[in-house]
């Protein structure tokens, strides 16, 4: 859960990092007016294209995050259940060791 808390924000910053730098594109776009309107139009759509295929490696990213997580914390889970299913089984080979050895000891001398 903390991871992805963690990740968060660097997602949100990646966001307004792309919206930025789409705004700064359109910006460069209206005052470039001293060049022909077909190169305007073609690093407009370069620029769009760009914002494109970045936010979907953010979110291909994000996807494959949670999926990382989701995994770790089914293997933790299943760690801690080999954890107490071993504990359990060592304790109960204690208890079998101590209550054959009390037993043992507390049969009467001949």
């Amino acid at each position: 859960m903390k991871l992805k808390l963690h990740k968060a924000p660097l997602f949100f910053a990646t966001l307004m990092l792309l919206s930025s730098v789409a705004a700064n594109a359109n910006e460069a776009a209206g005052s470039a007016t001293e060049t022909s309107p077909g190169v305007v139009g073609k690093v407009e759509k370069a620029v769009e294209h760009g914002a494109k295929a970045a936010a979907s490696g953010v979110e291909r990213g994000a996807k494959a995050a949670a999926r990382g997580i989701e995994r770790g914390a089914s293997a933790a889970a299943r760690g801690v259940e080999r954890g107490a299913k071993a504990t359990g089984n060592a304790a109960h080979t204690v208890a079998k060791k101590l209550g054959a050895s009390s037993t043992s000891s507390s049969s009467p001398d001949k």
